[in-house]
Formats: structure tokens, C-alpha cells, sequence
């Protein structure tokens, strides 16, 4: 039987490109990948610190791989790894921790534990000395750079690490540690490189892209300078701050190959709240960055991360954030409660409110999300847009399958040949008319939206019905 290896990814759209070099190159080494479900003889678990039930589902998912093959090894990496080293070995005898400032030596094991597994060594013994051994060496945030995406059907390009902020509620600063960006030529290789290899999209990862500067260039500078040195790929950003949405990143957005999408970390739409978070902008500031961004580019899909209950949150201060959400009609968004976080202000901020009280809000605020995407997705009919092709299974746990997939028909002769895709706008689609020769996960397509499907997209399933056009 052959060496098996497995994965499962936590948190940012960061972590996921991590995990997809650290497959890539556990791949090259002759490994197997299989799904996180089955058995394996190395996990790979890329963890997250920026709420306690991240941590919570990866001591579970670390345990449940423990439990699957006894003589496996468990690789824990990630944000949480940097941070609670000691209590993630805790965990047991065969969970070894990389620390997430190491996380390119998870790679550098993908061979030394091939060869041991060939040996028939003991696996965590290996990795323990194979992370021993590279101790002290210089790491590069940056050395994550894979260009055959196993995982996911977009690809993704790292293009700035940390953040400098310290908002009162985040240790992922602490766990990142400062900002830092990869170089404006280095971006533009890479990002041909992906494109040569068939790319029609690329994702723009960091942990605070707002904070990229390098070779005299903002971030707004890099994108400009992207569309301009690259040919037949558009791009699109993983999230923004509303108080960075100025003149200069405006112009750069309207850009015909920088996608109809922008994810805005609002966090709250109470100027109180916001100040006890610690963030650099006021809920005015919001309402001006929407409003210019829908002048910028015509309806585009704007979603929003936002906070319930963080610590002394009134219901007349939830309740500011929930109108100013219902006020901006954002068609998605993202709640969630407030975890205090060990090493943060926030952490012994009081009174704190009730654990019942956050759940309600953040669902109110999960159901007015649901609302405004399926009204989204209904004012979209009859829209022409472009789509990547995506693996159906990809937005439910395709991380773990690790495999190149074509598209098969589906049972429901009233769906046949349609497959899942992403619009430009961020719309799940199912698209129908596509010929065989065009019909692989990552290819693009011209298409128009016919029918909305409201509530879909809560279900992990498209939000749209859509009919191809051509390539």
C-alpha cells in the first residue's frame, strides 16, 4: 500500500494556500493524498487562532486522526500551533508541532518522511528529528509558491504576511507576527507563472492586504501593476479594510480584470464598539467606502465581517450594527461571536455578554446575510458574467480529497451536464451547455444568469442557475 498523507485546513484563505503547497509538496515526494475521512499515515492539520471554536474543531479533527491509524503521525501547523505550542503536543505522543513561523519545514518533511515510512521507521520519531534538525534555520513567509493547485479550482498567490495592527480582539498579529510583503517583481512572476499553467484567476492572499508596500508600491500600485504586466488572468482580493478604500485603490479596483467582489472587515457598525475594538475607522467610514465601491464597478458583490457581542456590546449598539448591515445591503455576511483570546485587550474586557445573547445576534445577522444574497442573486438574472468551473465538492471538504476531479453529469436529467462554478460577482452557479471539451475544474466561461435560487447558498450549493454563452 502506498504512502498516504492528509489534510485539513482552518481558517483564512492564507492558511488554505499554505496547505496547498505543503500537498504539493508532499505529492512530489510520491506520496498519496487521500481525504481527511480516511486512513493515512501522516495528517497534516493547519490550524487557526482567531476564535476558541477554531481551535476547538482542530483538537477535534487532531484527535479524530489519532484515533484512525495509531501508528500515524499528526503534523500540526498554523496560527495555533505558534501560539499554543505546548497545549496542542499535549494532545498526544504522536502529534508533532510545527510552529506556524515554521511552516515551510512541514514541506521540507513530505521526504524525509516518505523515506521513513519506505524504511519502515517510525514515522513521528522521523518528523520529530526532521524539525529538530532544521532548528534555527532562516524561514521565507513567502516560500509557499504552488503552482498546480490540487485542492482548490482558483489559484492563489501570497503576496504579504502579518499584520500591524492590534485590535483589541486579534492575536493573530501575535501569531503572524508584523507586516511583510513579497516583492512587486516577484508577485508579477509568480503571477504569469500561474498564468502560463492555465490560471484564470488568481486570489490575492495576506493577512491584512491593505498593509502591502514594497518597491515604492501600495497595494493598489501592485494591482495596477499586475493587469498591466500580465495577459488572459484576472485577480481577485481575499478582503479589505474600509478605511483603505481610497482614490488610488478605487481607480485600481475599476479595473475590467480585477473581479466584481470585495469582502470588507467592518467588525461592527457601532462607533462605541469600534473604538473599544480598537479599529482605525467609524461606521461613517464604512457607509463612504460602499458607496464609492458601487460607483466604482456596477452592483458589485460586497460581503462583510462582522462581530456580535464583544465585550460591554448594548443591544442598542448590536442593534446600530445590524441596521447600518441592513442599510448597506451587503450581500453576504459573515458573523460570528466574540471569543476572547488569550493575549489580546480584549481578553479581560467586561462585562461580557452572555454566550445566548452573541448566538442570537450573530444569527439575526446570518439571516439578514442569507436575505441579501438571495436578493442578490435575484437582481443578477439575465446578467452576463464570467465563471470558473469548480469542483462540486470543493466548498464542503474538498481540501481533504487532495485529487484532480472532471465534472460527471448528475443524476437529474433536468441537471444534466451542469457543473458548479463562480462568477465574477461571487455568485455560486450551477451552469448548464457547457461542451465536454471545456468542461474541467479551473476553466472560465461566458455565461448568463437565468433563474436565482434564494437561500442556496447557505446550503453550500449554487445561488443561481446559469446558461453558457461561450468561452
Amino acid at each position: 500500500m502506498p504512502f498516504r498523507a492528509a489534510f485539513r485546513t482552518f481558517g483564512c484563505k492564507l492558511n488554505q494556500l499554505e496547505t496547498e503547497a505543503l500537498a504539493g509538496a508532499f505529492r512530489e515526494s510520491g506520496t498519496v493524498l487521500v481525504p481527511f475521512s480516511e486512513s493515512a499515515d501522516v495528517y497534516v492539520v493547519n490550524t487557526c487562532t482567531v476564535t476558541g471554536k477554531a481551535e476547538q474543531k482542530a483538537r477535534r479533527e487532531i484527535r479524530k486522526a489519532l484515533r484512525s491509524n495509531p501508528r500515524a503521525v499528526v503534523l500540526v501547523t498554523g496560527c495555533w500551533a505558534e501560539v499554543g505550542t505546548e497545549e496542542v503536543a499535549a494532545l498526544g505522543p504522536r502529534t508533532v508541532v510545527i510552529p506556524g513561523s515554521r511552516k515551510d519545514d512541514a514541506a521540507l518533511l513530505a521526504s524525509d518522511l516518505a523515506e521513513a515510512w519506505e524504511k519502515g521507521m517510525d514515522l513521528a520519531e522521523a518528523a520529530e528529528r526532521g524539525r529538530d534538525a532544521r532548528a534555527g534555520r532562516a524561514h521565507d513567509p513567502f516560500a509557499f509558491r504552488p503552482e498546480t493547485f490540487l485542492l482548490h479550482s482558483r489559484a492563489s498567490l501570497k503576496i504579504q504576511d502579518g499584520c500591524d495592527n492590534r485590535c483589541a480582539y486579534c492575536r493573530v498579529c501575535l501569531a503572524r507576527g508584523p507586516s511583510r510583503s513579497l516583492e512587486p517583481g516577484g508577485v508579477v512572476e509568480r503571477a504569469r507563472a500561474l498564468a502560463v499553467r492555465g490560471a484564470r484567476e488568481i486570489v490575492l492572499t495576506g493577512v491584512n492586504l491593505s498593509q502591502y508596500r514594497a518597491g515604492g508600491l501600495s497595494m493598489a500600485g501592485l494591482l495596477t501593476l499586475l493587469v498591466r504586466e500580465t495577459e488572459g488572468v484576472s485577480y481577485r482580493l481575499s478582503s479589505w479594510e474600509p478605511d483603505k478604500v481610497d482614490e488610488e485603490f478605487l481607480t485600481a479596483f475599476a479595473l475590467p480584470r480585477v473581479r466584481n467582489h470585495l469582502h470588507l472587515a467592518v467588525q461592527s457598525g457601532c462607533d462605541a464598539v469600534l473604538a473599544r475594538m480598537g479599529r482605525g475607522y467609524r461606521s461613517e467610514t464604512v457607509r463612504r467606502a460602499v458607496r464609492d465601491l458601487r460607483a466604482a464597478k456596477a452592483d458589485p458583490f460586497l460581503g462583510a465581517d462582522l462581530i456580535a457581542g464583544f465585550p460591554g456590546e448594548t443591544e442598542a449598539e448590536f442593534q446600530a450594527t445590524f441596521d447600518l448591515s441592513a442599510e448597506l445591503t451587503f450581500a453576504w455576511i459573515h458573523a460570528f461571536p466574540f471569543s476572547p483570546r488569550p493575549g489580546t485587550k480584549a481578553f479581560g474586557m467586561r462585562p461580557r455578554v452572555p454566550e445566548r445573547t452573541a448566538g442570537a445576534r450573530v444569527e439575526a445577522l446570518l439571516d439578514l446575510g442569507r436575505r441579501r444574497r438571495a436578493a442578490y442573486a435575484a437582481r443578477a438574472v439575465g446578467r452576463l458574467t464570467r465563471a470558473v468551473l469548480e469542483d462540486p465538492a470543493e466548498e464542503d471538504g474538498a481540501e481533504a480529497s487532495g485529487v484532480e476531479s472532471e465534472y460527471e453529469p448528475g443524476p437529474d436529467p433536468a441537471r444534466e451536464a451542469a457543473v458548479a462554478a463562480i462568477s465574477d460577482e461571487y455568485l455560486r452557479l450551477e451552469v448548464t451547455g457547457i461542451p465536454e471539451s471545456l468542461r474541467r475544474r479551473g476553466s472560465e466561461v461566458s455565461c448568463r444568469i437565468v433563474e436565482a435560487l434564494p437561500g442556496a447558498g447557505d446550503l453550500g450549493i449554487p445561488d443561481a442557475r446559469a446558461e453558457f454563452v461561450g468561452p
